[in-house]
């Protein structure tokens, strides 16, 4: 994990300067207090709601990524290598998660398998963001256009990667580059058919389905928070705004989402009539429970595993230890 310290420590600090000037920006007392408000109980039940999130997650990964490979793997130490990958959550469209292939190369598992097995599930995800966001492209006039236009590209990529045409090009293409060209096109042409098998029938609608409950947790787990705070808001509007907020943070491409989900929820928050600093505290506590708190389990997890002797292993490290 030594390789990616910067990156975590970095969004870390930025995160906290983020945090800190919200709360500044507003009132720093009422933010305070709001934050306390929430209780022992209260942080209990939220944290539990985003493990069920984390453990269901897992569940489908372990299923499709068992699918493609055909390896079992111990439960528990798969749930292990899974959670790792948390620790980098904080990078640009989660990409560092997919360092659970080099925990995984180790017990026979291709790293085509685990990149295809990564994509697949943040497609996913990206669908069924879209889905709970539904409600705000009624509720909130200027996010309608982003829901739709996302939600509409990324229903259209289902027929492409089922497409035999689109990858007889893409070999075609491969066949007349050059050697890196065409060794990276072929590496795609892979990823594109396992992703392929798991986004078909059955596969495809227990994906959404696992990725739903999933996701509808946390977002359950955000509106319960804002009872707590005392504020009157509709399910149906708290699982829309988290919707949305996520969905936006997931196409701005920044680390985490960092800066542009929470500029969005505390945002959306205020519009619908919530004071600003209980805006605030809903959103950083929101933050804390769902992100921040799969980061420290990523982090304590690979620490844990490190001083076991379980490191993640590169390409090249691997070859020299015989793949043992």
């Amino acid at each position: 994990m030594g390789r990616f310290q910067k990156p975590i420590l970095l969004s870390v600090i930025l995160a906290i300067g983020l945090y800190l000037g919200a709360m500044f920006l507003g009132d720093f007392r009422e933010t305070q207090a709001a934050i306390k408000q929430v209780g022992f109980s209260g942080w209990s039940i939220i944290l539990g709601l985003s493990l069920v999130n984390y453990l269901l997650r897992f569940w489908r990964w372990e299923w499709y990524l068992f699918k493609l490979s055909q390896v079992h793997i111990p439960k528990f130490r798969h749930l292990l290598y899974y959670f790792c990958g948390f620790a980098l959550s904080t990078t640009p469209g989660k990409a560092g998660e997919t360092i659970r292939s080099l925990y995984l190369k180790p017990h026979g598992i291709g790293y085509s398998k685990t990149i295809s097995t990564f994509f697949v599930e943040r497609f996913q995800d990206l669908l069924t963001i879209v889905l709970m966001s539904g409600a705000a492209a009624i509720l909130f006039d200027g996010y309608r256009v982003v829901i739709i236009i996302t939600g509409i590209l990324a229903l259209c990529c289902l027929p492409l990667l089922h497409n035999r045409k689109v990858i007889k090009v893409i070999l075609n293409f491969a066949d007349r580059s050059p050697e890196k060209v065409s060794a990276l096109l072929k590496q795609l042409v892979e990823l594109l058919n396992s992703s392929a098998v798991l986004l078909k029938n059955r596969e495809l609608l227990g994906g959404i389905l696992l990725g739903l409950v999933a996701w509808l947790a946390e977002a359950v787990g955000f509106w319960y928070l804002l009872l707590l705070l005392g504020q009157d808001v509709n399910l149906l509007a708290a699982v829309s705004i988290y919707g949305v907020a996520v969905l936006i943070g997931a196409i701005s491409f920044l680390p985490g989402g960092l800066g542009s989900t929470e500029a969005v929820m505390g945002l959306l928050l205020i519009s619908i009539g919530v004071p600003q600093p209980v805006a605030i505290a809903a959103t950083l506590i929101c933050r804390i429970a769902t992100l921040w708190f799969a980061v420290f389990i990523g982090l304590i997890t690979a620490g844990s595993l490190a001083v076991l002797g379980v490191t993640p292993i590169a390409n090249s490290e691997f070859s020299e230890k015989g793949g043992k």
